[in-house]
């Protein structure tokens, strides 16, 4: 089962995802581009389609990621990085991101396959170095918060101790 994930991310460092996930769908000419972790939680979402359907879209996605990577098992595989689900009218591609999170990108029959692996590719990088930074950030955040809160303990502790 996959852990879901404690992270903060900063106004600042979710700008930064939603600008890579919006130069992709730009670049791909898609109409939705989505940032999950693996547990189907929606991190970011471009695009107007998927917006109200996200949630559902996103744990939907991840269940069948999760999914491909059993079946990937039982063929000996190490595993699948990538899924291509093609449609009548759209396909999503949807390719991992530092073994932790999802990209997504929604794409309609005139976009070539491609194009939209060569450019997540790109896209994930990207991502994956931000998601680094922002999971190296919460590491501390939460060491300073734990640190503070030991302290005040301890100060706590001291004081009864030492009371007049």
């Amino acid at each position: 089962m996959e852990q879901l994930t404690n992270l903060i991310i900063s106004d600042r460092e979710l700008a930064t995802i939603s600008a890579v996930l919006l130069k992709l769908m730009n670049d791909t000419n898609a109409t939705s581009a989505m940032l999950l972790d693996k547990s189907g939680q929606v991190v970011a979402v471009q695009g107007t389609g998927t917006r109200r359907n996200a949630t559902t879209l996103g744990a939907l996605l991840a269940g069948v990621f999760s999914s491909s990577r059993e079946v990937a098992k039982l063929l000996d595989e190490k595993d699948f990085r990538n899924i291509f689900q093609q449609g009548v009218q759209e396909n999503i591609y949807t390719t991992m991101v530092e073994e932790q999170w999802l990209l997504v990108i929604i794409f309609d029959k005139l976009t070539h396959i491609g194009l939209v692996k060569v450019l997540s590719k790109k896209a994930s990088d990207e991502l994956g170095r931000t998601l680094e930074r922002v999971r190296s950030d919460t590491t501390r955040t939460k060491s300073s918060v734990l640190n503070l809160q030991f302290r005040s303990s301890v100060e706590d502790t001291i004081d009864l101790l030492f009371r007049d």
